[in-house]
């Protein structure tokens, strides 16, 4: 993956079976952003690359939901003064180069100026449009955090809003609820899990970061030190909680994802 183009390497990306043949949502695995062999590189950023969303619908959810996310989870690290859209398909002047397509994610695009840009890999159109974008706008609050346990907060943010609306999540809500080893179904329903058994605590998880395997550049969920946040009893709860998702969200380590067992499961 370009890191140029990823500053924020995140996708939840599903695809219909068969080409929507059999009208059945499949979970598909993380996809990196960024060029893959392209013919050469875009003379301005490389948001242009991609067909830009102008819909002042999404513009408005957009708006909505980061405040929400906001007066959950505190504000975001770099403030987010312009939001901008984008269709993760080649614009037409680019039909003839070689950049990968179809993602979702969120990228930082000019932390002074408080410019991010979340790509979506369907457009106003899908009916799980906005489910994808209110997991992107969690994203706003830290892109730089790349783990299993800000997808599952990710998610499970989706969820709410989308419930908060009227938005349907039923179908995705089956999904994640049956998948046994899809890591995004696993890092949602573990996080649930902490926020129905820790509801005060649970906002304060994105606060707790460190460096992750990738570098300075990215960060990780610091689980340990929100455990040690909590009264001991509480930190034995947290602990039989993540126990049964550890092993194999730990198996699901990508080139900027990362996942901390923590220290007290062994």
């Amino acid at each position: 993956a370009d890191r140029e183009l990823g500053r924020r390497m995140d996708s939840m990306v599903f695809i219909k079976e068969g080409a929507r043949r059999a009208g059945l949502l499949l979970f598909l695995c993380l996809l990196l952003a960024g060029c893959v062999g392209g013919l050469t590189r875009p003379s301005g950023p490389w948001y242009e690359v991609y067909q830009p969303i102008n819909d002042p619908a999404s513009h408005v959810f957009v708006a909505e939901v980061l405040k929400q996310a906001v007066n959950e989870f505190g504000e975001p690290v770099h403030p987010v003064q312009q939001v901008l859209l984008r269709r993760s398909r080649k614009s037409r002047e680019f039909q003839n180069y070689r950049f990968r397509e179809d993602f979702s994610l969120t990228e930082c695009q000019d932390a002074t100026a408080g410019l991010y840009v979340i790509y979506l890999g369907m457009g106003p159109d899908d009916p799980d449009y906005f489910a994808f974008l209110a997991h992107e706008c969690a994203h706003l609050l830290n892109p730089q955090i790349t783990d299993w346990y800000m997808e599952g907060i990710a998610t499970l943010f989706s969820e709410e809003v989308c419930e908060a609306r009227g938005i349907d999540w039923n179908s995705l809500r089956s999904l994640f609820e049956t998948e046994e080893r899809e890591p995004y179904a696993l890092s949602y329903r573990m996080m649930r899990a902490l926020k129905a058994a820790f509801p005060e605590e649970y906002p304060s998880i994105i606060r707790f970061v460190a460096p992750n395997r990738s570098g300075e550049a990215w960060q990780r969920i610091d689980i340990d030190a929100w455990i040690a946040s909590l009264p001991s009893a509480d930190q034995r709860e947290a602990l039989a909680i993540i126990k049964p998702y550890a092993k194999r969200l730990a198996k699901e380590k990508r080139t900027l994802y990362d996942f901390t067992v923590p220290s007290g499961i062994k």
